[in-house]
C-alpha cells in the first residue's frame, strides 16, 4: 500500500480587520477543519482509446474481459495530484483519510469506467452470476487477477480508470476498484483499512457478526482467495494487528450468503494440509525403520547363502524360518507405508487442488465432499 500524502494549510482571510469588528475574529482565525480531495476533473475527449484486456480462470471456463474508455480520462486521472490539502486546525484522531479514499471511489469522472467495465463483465459473465452470490465472485475474481505490484514512489492511491488500464495495482487500487464496483451493482460494502499494517481490502455485508464483529466479510484482493477468508498471513510474513478501520461505500444493500461453505473450504484445506505434515513424520519415520529391516534382511541372506555354500544345512534350515518371519514383518512395514504414503498423497494433492482453484467455490465444495468421503 502507498504512502497517503496530504499537508496542511491554516486558512487566513485577507479581510481580517473588518471581520474583526463585527466580532467574528475568533471563527475566522480557528476555521472548521477541511480538506481538498483529489479529483480527475474535467477532461479532453479527443477519439483516443484506451483499453485493458484480461483473461481469467473463473469455475469451470476461462474468461475473457476487454474494457475500453477514452485515453484522455486515463490521461487525466494519472496526472491528477494525488493529495489530501488539509484545511483548517485538524486535530490528533480527526478522520480524513474516509474522505481521501472515498475521494478516488466516488470521483464522478469514475462512472463511466465502473460502466464499461461493468458492461465488459457481463458480457463475460454465464448468464447465472447475475442473480446468485456467485456475480460477487466473479467481479472479486476480476480484481483479483489483475496484477500485483506496488511502487512507494507514487503519491498515492490509483482511481479505478488506471487500476483497470493498467490491469495491475496495490492493495488500496485493486480495493477501490472492488468496493466501486460492487457497490455500484447494489452490494453493502466497505473499506477495511489497516492503518498500522499498510493493508486495505474490501468488506461485504454478512448476516452473521462477520471479520472483527464489523458486520462485513474480508475479501482480499491482492490475490485470487474466497470471499469470507481473512489473510492470516502474507507473504513476507507480516500479519493484519493493527485496528480496524471500517469505511462504508454507497448504499447498497445486498450482501454474500455463502460464508458457511467459503469456511468449509478454507478449514478442510487447512486440515489435510496440517494432517500432511504429520504424516510426513510419520513416513520419514517409517522410511528409516524400513531401511534399517531391509538392511538387516540383506546381512541375514549373505548369512544363509554362507551356510548354504559352506554346506552348513542344519545351520541354513534353523536360520531360514527366522529370516521369512523378517521377510514377513517388513512386508507388512512395507503395506502398511504404503498405505500411509497413498493417504499422504490424498491429503497433499487435496490441499494443493483448493490453493489453485480459489476461483471455483462450488467446484471446490464438491472436492471437499471427496475428500471428506475418501477413495470409494
Amino acid at each position: 500500500m502507498k504512502q497517503v500524502h496530504w499537508h496542511c494549510l491554516l486558512a487566513v482571510a485577507v479581510l481580517g480587520i473588518s471581520v474583526a469588528a463585527c466580532g467574528c475574529i475568533t471563527d475566522l482565525f480557528n476555521p472548521e477543519p477541511s480538506a481538498d480531495y483529489p479529483e480527475v476533473g474535467p477532461y479532453e475527449d479527443d477519439g483516443r482509446l484506451a483499453t485493458s484486456s484480461v483473461i481469467f480462470p473463473f469455475q469451470e471456463r476461462t474468461v475473457s474481459v476487454s474494457v475500453t474508455v477514452p485515453q484522455g480520462l486515463y490521461e487525466a486521472a494519472s496526472d491528477a495530484d494525488k493529495r489530501a490539502v488539509l484545511l483548517g486546525e485538524w486535530e490528533e484522531g480527526d478522520d480524513w483519510t474516509t474522505g481521501y479514499y472515498l475521494s478516488y471511489l466516488t470521483d464522478p469522472q469514475m462512472e463511466l469506467v465502473y460502466s464499461a467495465t461493468a458492461d465488459a463483465l457481463r458480457a463475460g459473465a454465464s448468464g447465472k452470476e447475475e442473480s446468485s452470490d456467485e456475480y460477487p465472485e466473479f467481479l472479486t475474481v476480476y480484481v483479483q487477477s489483475l496484477a500485483y505490484n506496488t511502487s512507494p514512489d507514487e503519491a498515492g492511491p490509483k482511481f479505478p480508470v488506471e487500476t483497470v488500464i493498467e490491469k495491475a495495482g496495490d492493495c488500496d487500487d485493486k480495493s477501490i476498484l472492488l468496493a466501486g464496483l460492487l457497490s455500484r451493482e447494489g452490494y453493502n460494502v466497505s473499506l477495511f483499512y489497516f492503518p498500522d499494517d499498510s493493508h486495505m481490502a474490501v468488506g461485504i455485508a454478512t448476516d452473521e457478526p462477520g471479520y472483527r464483529d464489523s458486520g462485513y466479510l474480508f475479501i482480499e484482493t491482492t490475490n485470487v482467495s474466497l470471499i469470507g477468508i481473512p489473510t492470516e498471513i502474507f507473504d513476507n510474513g507480516v500479519t493484519l494487528t493493527s485496528e480496524l478501520f471500517v469505511i462504508p461505500v454507497g448504499n447498497g444493500t445486498m450482501g454474500y450468503g455463502k460464508a458457511d461453505e467459503t469456511r468449509r473450504i478454507d478449514r478442510a484445506a487447512a486440515e489435510a494440509r496440517a494432517r500432511a505434515e504429520e504424516e510426513k513424520v510419520s513416513l520419514i519415520a517409517m522410511e528409516e525403520d524400513l531401511e534399517m529391516l531391509k538392511q538387516e534382511l540383506n546381512e541375514e541372506n549373505a548369512a544363509l547363502s554362507h551356510q548354504k555354500n559352506s554346506g552348513d544345512i542344519s545351520g541354513y534350515d534353523a536360520a531360514v524360518s527366522d529370516y521369512n518371519l523378517h521377510v514377513t514383518d517388513y512386508n507388512q512395514v512395507l503395506a502398511e507405508y504404503r498405505t500411509r504414503y497413498a493417504a499422504y498423497l490424498t491429503d497433499v494433492e487435496f490441499a494443493n487442488y483448493v490453493a489453485t482453484h480459489l476461483y471455483d467455490r462450488p467446484g471446490l465444495s464438491e472436492a471437499v465432499t471427496a475428500w471428506e468421503d475418501g477413495p470409494a
